[in-house]
């Protein structure tokens, strides 16, 4: 304890593997087999709950109470650092006091921290330092030429860490901790700014009721573009954004304005910002705008349109008919879109000058207020990534 504590006040620079950090208590992956879900069972953190360093908690997997109590080893503590070992590796989130007593799944590794740690703020220090390129660079070479990105317990425990003096530490800890209060009131801003738009589309779509209601099928008001897998490096190709449709899925705002991966495309198959995407879940379908060009992947499908007012119209209907378009999905459990049924899927298309003009008028300054609080937090986190990358080029002598 008393070396722990020594190390964690040092005013030198280390360098340790996490697993062996000062403040770290053990490193664990969550349960194997949880079984079915259980709606009165306990609440299961699955890699897809971890969404922009935050635990989702809409809608968690519940697990038998009596499977719970076998795996005592995972069940969350507030503080802990809970990481994603499948699909978005090292993405992560601290545990907060609401999935206190929650259990972690396969895909998920829990970090659990010392007292002392704790108090330090390592768990803070490491969800941060796993965004950096340094560490990502890492990890994601051990999951080369796997087919689905995998970080195992052994790579994250040897992944090397570094402790700078703790004058230092505790400065930039301190800004860390106010940028993600910045962040989590952006997102919140932008949240806001989408349920308005929402309820606006809503409104408007009340006031003009009893007024004649002209329809149009999807591919008379947009270009329907199917989904492509990932590829390496083509001819006359280029390096682009990728959009898995777990991405689409797991969005939180209707902007999706990074991807996890990118891949190789012909000019002619990337969507420009403001493609709406579509992907299926069960028992619905999620509905976004791009921001950013890019790819969308297989199984799900984009659409291109033109003009931002039937945009706006068309992204905010399709939003209000997720389980209507249950129907354009096809395949094992729907998990597909079908490009064929979703190009004839019948929308309301009112007149443009008396209604979907004016709603644009209202809707796309909402989504600009939207987008604004979403470019913030990129240009936050990018400052905390700036100040690591300077601090670990600034400290590589005195390791």
């Amino acid at each position: 304890m008393y070396e722990e504590d020594a190390q964690l006040a040092s005013q030198d620079w280390s360098l340790h593997p996490l697993g062996e950090l000062p403040g770290v208590d053990s490193v664990t992956y969550g349960i194997v087999t949880p079984g079915p879900h259980q709606p009165a069972g306990v609440p299961l953190l699955q890699a897809g709950d971890i969404v922009g360093g935050v635990v989702d908690q809409s809608t968690p997997r519940m697990i038998d109470a009596a499977v719970h109590r076998r795996h005592q080893r995972t069940s969350l503590i507030a503080g802990d650092l809970v990481v994603v070992l499948v699909g978005r590796i090292g993405d992560a989130a601290v545990v907060g006091v609401e999935q206190h007593g929650w259990n972690a799944a396969r895909s998920v590794g829990v970090v659990r921290f010392t007292e002392a740690g704790q108090q330090h703020g390592i768990s803070m220090w490491l969800k941060w330092w796993l965004k950096m390129p340094e560490a990502r660079s890492r990890y994601l070479e051990s999951s080369a030429g796997s087919a689905h990105s995998t970080l195992t317990i052994s790579t994250l425990t040897q992944l090397p860490v570094p402790l700078p003096p703790l004058g230092f530490r505790t400065r930039l800890l301190r800004t860390m901790r106010l940028v993600e209060r910045r962040m989590v009131l952006n997102t919140r801003i932008a949240a806001c700014a989408m349920k308005l738009a929402d309820a606006h589309f809503v409104r408007c779509v009340e006031e003009n009721k009893e007024a004649p209601r002209p329809a149009a099928v999807i591919a008379d008001v947009g270009e329907v573009v199917g989904g492509m897998r990932r590829s390496a490096a083509i001819e006359d190709g280029l390096p682009v954004a990728w959009a898995a449709p777990a991405e689409v899925l797991r969005h939180r705002l209707a902007h999706l304005d990074r991807t996890d991966q990118t891949t190789w495309a012909p000019p002619h198959a990337v969507c420009a910002p403001g493609t709406i995407l579509v992907a299926p879940r069960p028992g619905g379908v999620e509905t976004v705008v791009s921001r950013i060009p890019l790819v969308p992947g297989r199984g799900m499908l984009a659409l291109r349109v033109e003009r931002e007012t039937d945009r706006m119209w068309l992204l905010h209907e399709l939003r209000s008919r997720s389980k209507e378009l249950v129907s354009t999905a096809q395949g094992q459990q729907g998990r597909e879109m079908s490009r064929k049924a979703f190009s004839r899927f019948t929308v309301a298309w009112p007149d443009s000058a008396q209604v979907r003009e004016p709603f644009a008028r209202i809707a796309v300054p909402l989504h600009e207020r939207a987008n604004t609080a979403l470019e913030e937090n990129r240009v936050l986190e990018a400052l905390i990534t700036t100040e690591f990358t300077e601090m670990a080029e600034q400290t590589k002598g005195k390791r």
